[in-house]
């Protein structure tokens, strides 16, 4: 007989990234999707949410699909207005005006602090005066809080954490403080779960702070990309975490290519060495918060899925890259789909434990697809935003579902006999 034991209470915490980084985990989703029998990964109890894992995580607690979030970013769903640019990157005028009457005045005094003092002065002093005349954001989150919030109330779904069925848990950083806040049950009930969600997505410098309560939020990473301690605290047995942050591992790249070819990531410029820098020191951190849970957690299952170092187009992009929605949702979907094809002896072992069937045969044959199609956009885009491949939710009397069924069933009893 198998080992399988009563469903155990599961979590799932998204960690941040930027735009790609949660069109990354919807990708990614979309593959475990595939991998789950007879649930989906809607059907978790917990999800914490953390940057843009926060706006991933507040649609997955509403029982929205991956499948449904790639439609609505893409723009073929049509019950929901489509995620655009201008909802990423919207300027709020009015203020954007007021700070331009108040700039004169504050270059004047950057620059006459600078001729007082330029014996003692660098070029760099100058800058970093002039610096402050700059506004405390670039954009302003609200544009993705109003998506959020009109996506929600055209769905049918309350924007109330106490009204959720699923425990959802956003986290942000309270900027005067410095410490993490948690909203939802047991913390910050009362805020807007969309404007929960902007104070957690508000990435420092890129957006303003939002202003709640009294109080100023930003980027919830800042305290620490994924909470996974959130979800063990609120009970969860099983926790499996995505995080599309890791380092690049330009040496593998390196010695692929000939040695002409070679370079170095500080050859690409600033951008490139902080982008990864920004990468080793979150992923230094979720390490470090792994180990400490993992050992004062010996009796909870922590699933780790990210992407592999050498998988290097996933991170040519910048995290706000726009345009690559799709081609970032794709690798999301194939690199994971590999990953988890690969190691299915020990997620199977993991997921056993907590009564969770899972089947590989779906997402085998979907990246075989895939890659005879030539990796034509039109099939890629088909697949990732179909439900639950042949057992759609709307065709499950279809002989496809049915054979698809009978094939997951027969799976299940051969593992079961082996394992028995």
């Amino acid at each position: 007989m198998g080992t399988q034991t009563k469903r155990a209470k599961t979590a799932l915490v998204l960690a941040g990234g930027g735009l790609t980084g949660a069109v990354y985990e919807i990708g990614a989703l979309r593959a475990i999707d595939d991998l789950l029998i007879d649930r989906t990964v809607n059907d978790f109890d917990i999800f914490v949410g953390t940057s843009a894992g926060a706006f991933v995580a507040t649609f997955l607690a509403h029982g929205i699909s991956p499948e449904e979030m790639l439609q609505s970013i893409d723009g073929s769903e049509p019950d929901v207005e489509p995620l655009q640019a201008q909802h990423l990157f919207n300027i709020n005028l009015r203020e954007a005006a007021s700070w331009g009457v108040g700039l004169p005045g504050k270059l004047l005094g950057a620059w006459t602090q600078f001729l007082f003092n330029i014996d003692d002065m660098t070029l760099f002093d100058l800058f970093w005066s002039l610096s402050n005349t700059l506004p405390a954001g670039i954009y302003d989150v609200q544009g993705l809080e109003r998506y959020v919030r009109k996506t929600l109330q055209k769905l049918g779904k309350s924007n109330q954490f106490a009204d959720l069925e699923k425990e959802l848990y956003l986290i942000a950083t309270e900027l005067d403080s410095g410490d993490r806040t948690i909203f939802g049950r047991g913390g910050i009930e009362d805020a807007p779960i969309s404007v929960a969600m902007a104070a957690s997505a508000a990435v420092p410098l890129l957006y303003k702070p939002v202003r709640i309560g009294g109080h100023e939020y930003v980027d919830g990473g800042l305290r620490g990309n994924a909470s996974i301690d959130v979800a063990i605290e609120q009970g969860a047995d099983l926790v499996v975490c995505i995080n599309p942050m890791v380092p690049i591992d330009n040496t593998y790249r390196r010695s692929q290519l000939a040695s002409r070819r070679r370079r170095y990531l500080s050859q690409k410029g600033i951008q490139s060495v902080a982008g990864q820098t920004l990468r080793i020191s979150t992923h230094a951190s979720l390490q470090y918060h792994l180990k400490q849970l993992r050992r004062s957690n010996p009796q909870v299952d922590i699933i780790l899925i990210e992407p592999r170092p050498e998988y290097y187009k996933l991170f040519s992009y910048n995290m706000m890259r726009y345009s690559a929605r799709l081609d970032v949702a794709r690798q999301g979907f194939e690199s994971v789909t590999i990953d988890l094809s690969q190691d299915y002896p020990y997620y199977k072992q993991v997921l056993t434990r907590h009564a969770i069937p899972i089947s590989r045969r779906l997402v085998i044959e979907e990246i075989t697809e895939i890659r005879d199609s030539g990796y034509d956009e039109r099939i890629i885009r088909q697949i990732l935003e179909a439900q639950k491949g042949p057992c759609g939710r709307h065709r499950f009397d279809t002989p496809a579902c049915r054979l698809a069924q009978v094939l997951s069933e027969l799976e299940m009893a051969l593992d079961s006999q082996l394992s028995g």
